[in-house]
């Protein structure tokens, strides 16, 4: 399907950004004037209360202009990729990012020379809305480096990223796998794929041939993968940090001891329903050897259920309902207002995000297809848009966005609420452990997976602080050992599935995996909150945007993540939810 054949009506609206190509063209020229005004106070920033009150202004709006050119010319990108006025624009908008970057460097530094002249304004009144970001910035004083220090670490910004582009561009070449007869293509989505294929050979061969050449290939990931966790532990001690670890905990304002409480309420305390979650896979599938190609076996038969683009908007009404009047007014401007654009088409990027500006609708993009996943998806990406639109409506620009730390709890509610009013309007018992099994395994993946993967890397850039040399071997044999305590004695882990850890994209980013889990708990436990009718908590939290930092905002909501309590109230919601479909499946 080529794009022209979509009812307009389906596809999103970006006018209210830009109009037209003359109205692209006049934001960049402001972008150039509103740069050149701010680069002129560069000396003077601080001189007066005046002046710090008009630079920070300006430097708002240059910001704004910025992110509207940017967001436009990617988003456009990402569903007319063909058209060479959109490249343009997209390269355009890229370049001029940078120069502004570029051109911008010696506004903090100047600003912290200034701290206590700036810490003098900051307490007038008219001078409020900067205290967090300035704060913020001030927060990471302890960890500057000198001028010098500083100027090579911004030169040597790509060879810290070279590891994850290295990665990114060296994809192996799979052997095929032999299904029904034929050749299969093999790469990362078709082993997925295959992964849940009803023969057990399909299963194994795709499992063999995909890891057998990260085997293959281990010393060429293993360096990578070094190099990228070396490069973290540097760049953490030159900013006198004690390790990586911290320094990734730091942005959020949160410590060693929240990560540690992650880690151990889903790898210790309360390990053990995963365990017998998998010992009733091993039981239901009647296999005596289950091992890791068998893990993604659906358990139950995947109901044939399809939802016209009505239906979707008719179930999310009322799935969400318990959110108020004025957010099911909202779902439907979504739809009448063109926030989202639906349907995958020749050249459009694949996959669904929400985003947008603080000048724009919070955009939507999905390929939507009909089954319950697109379902599912569409209110996870409206979570994300419903949350943009309530904190740029109570802050002003420079406040309005939220962090990565607390960017999947709206998402995660919307899917939950879904999930259960389902449950409720379903008595087909097919259906039902459909539901239920689907909420499951995206439990797994969000509160046991991630803690698992978390403990890798912390594992690894433990051992690089300290001084050891690592080999491959010491990598494998480590993630082999940490899967199979993972999984349990009802799984025999499969030889090849220590090169796993060769082949995770997060591995080759910053700490942050843990952060789902977070997302996850604090997620669960609103949800249980609005479902009892206390909702007030929760839509405040939406508003809060960047205006504090992100655990404040979650323990003014009442979900503080520091205590045990949310951690709990999320894992015996998947023990509930295993009981309830082990009941289910038993008849």
């Amino acid at each position: 399907m080529e794009r022209k054949e979509i009812a307009v009506q389906d596809t999103w609206d970006l006018s209210g950004l830009f109009a037209d190509q003359s109205q692209f063209d006049a934001a960049e020229a402001e972008i150039r004037r509103l740069l050149e005004q701010l680069v002129k106070r560069q000396g003077v920033i601080t001189e007066s209360r005046e002046a710090f009150i008009e630079f920070m202004d300006l430097q708002e709006t240059l910001q704004r202009q910025c992110e509207n050119v940017a967001v436009y010319a990617q988003m456009r990108a990402d569903v007319e990729p063909e058209d060479p006025q959109v490249q343009q624009n997209l390269a355009r908008s890229a370049a001029l990012i940078n120069q502004v970057a570029a051109a911008t460097t010696f506004v903090d530094q100047e600003l912290i020379e200034h701290q206590k002249v700036v810490e003098t304004y900051l307490s007038a009144e008219d001078c409020a809305d900067y205290r967090y970001p300035i704060e913020e910035l001030f927060r990471t004083i302890p960890h500057r480096p000198d001028a010098q220090t500083e100027q090579l670490l911004a030169q040597m910004k790509d060879l810290f990223q070279n590891p994850e582009k290295t990665f990114k561009a060296f994809v192996p070449e799979f052997q095929p796998v032999m299904v029904e007869g034929r050749e299969e293509f093999l790469n990362q989505a078709i082993m997925n794929q295959l992964l849940h294929h009803k023969d057990r050979e399909v299963r194994r061969q795709a499992f063999e041939n995909f890891y057998e050449q990260y085997r293959r290939h281990q010393n060429v990931f293993c360096s990578t993968l070094i190099g990228h966790a070396q490069g973290q532990v540097l760049q953490a001690r030159l900013h006198h940090f004690s390790g990586a670890l911290e320094a990734s905990l730091f942005e959020d304002g949160a410590d060693p001891a929240l990560f540690q409480q992650v880690l151990d309420m889903a790898n210790q305390k309360y390990h053990a329903a995963f365990w017998r979650y998998n010992d009733l896979k091993k039981k239901w599938m009647g296999l005596e050897d289950l091992t890791s190609y068998d893990l993604n076996v659906p358990l139950v038969q995947a109901v044939e259920a399809h939802y016209d683009l009505d239906s979707c908007f008719e179930i999310l009404d009322q799935a969400l309902s318990p959110l108020g009047e004025e957010y099911r007014a909202l779902l439907k401007r979504a739809r009448s207002e063109r926030w989202i654009d639906f349907y995958p088409h020749q050249g459009k990027r694949g996959g669904a995000y929400s985003w947008g500006t603080y000048d724009s609708n919070p955009f939507v993009l999905t390929n939507f297809t009909g089954g319950y996943d697109s379902l599912s998806t569409l209110a996870h990406e409206l979570g994300h848009s419903m949350h943009s639109y309530f904190s740029h409506r109570a802050n002003r620009p420079m406040l309005a966005e939220y962090r990565i730390f607390v960017a999947e709890v709206a998402s995660t509610v919307n899917e939950v609420l879904l999930n259960r009013y389902m449950l409720q309007q379903n008595e087909d018992p097919a259906m039902r452990a459909s539901l239920l099994y689907n909420m499951l395994e995206q439990l797994v993946g969000t509160l046991y997976r991630q803690p698992m993967f978390a403990q890798f890397e912390v594992w690894l850039h433990q051992q690089l602080q300290q001084g050891k040399a690592l080999s491959s071997s010491d990598l494998t044999s480590y993630y082999l050992k940490l899967t199979q305590e993972y999984y349990g004695p009802a799984v025999k882990v499969h030889e090849l599935e220590k090169y796993k850890c060769y082949s995770v994209p997060h591995f080759y980013y910053n700490f942050y995996v843990y952060k789902y889990t977070v997302g996850m708990s604090v997620a669960l436990s609103f949800a249980s909150r609005i479902l009892k009718g206390d909702v007030q908590d929760y839509l405040r939290f939406l508003t809060r945007g960047g205006s504090c930092a992100p655990i404040d905002q979650l323990i003014e909501a009442g979900a503080d993540p520091r205590k045990e309590q949310v951690y709990e109230d999320a894992f015996r919601y998947f023990e509930q939810t295993l009981n309830e479909f082990e009941r289910l499946m038993q008849g």
